[in-house]
């Protein structure tokens, strides 16, 4: 499965602090099918936080949604 992944606006080439830790091994090759084992795929909010986040999704694009249900 082939993964487009847009950084955001000024992250630097090779950057990927933004993703998750199985996402951005997913990026390297033999490691593709990591993208299907990643967990940060809604947000957390901390208790009580009044909408601060404790971790943020993952941007990746196959978190995407996907019509039909399927991810």
């Amino acid at each position: 499965m082939s993964v487009t992944v847009k950084p955001p606006q000024g992250a630097g080439k090779g950057d990927t602090s933004w993703l998750s830790a199985e996402c951005a091994l997913a990026l390297r090759p033999g490691y593709e099918d990591l993208h299907g084992v990643c967990r940060q795929t809604a947000d957390v909010a901390l208790p009580g936080g009044l909408g601060l986040l404790l971790m943020r999704r993952c941007p990746c694009a196959c978190h995407g949604p996907v019509t039909g249900g399927a991810r």
